[in-house]
């Protein structure tokens, strides 16, 4: 279940709406570019933030995914 990417802890609603205009509407979507350096630092550039900060939310993202796929 996708979920959506405000839910995304940490993340400022200024960079969701940049994401959104990108097409990247979930934290799913999001993990899907942001996992790798390469495509990271590219959408760092076309959001305007600190890639670091983007590392950040992208470790946050996995672990999200991660806990969501857990069945306790």
């Amino acid at each position: 279940m996708a979920a959506d990417l405000d839910k995304l802890f940490g993340i400022d609603p200024d960079a969701v709406a940049k994401l959104k205009d990108l097409g990247i509407d979930t934290i799913e979507d999001f993990y899907e570019v942001a996992k790798h350096a390469d495509s990271r630092a590219e959408l760092a550039e076309k959001i305007d933030v600190d890639p670091f900060k983007l590392e950040e939310w992208s470790s946050t993202a996995g672990n999200f995914i991660l806990m969501s796929n857990c069945e306790w």
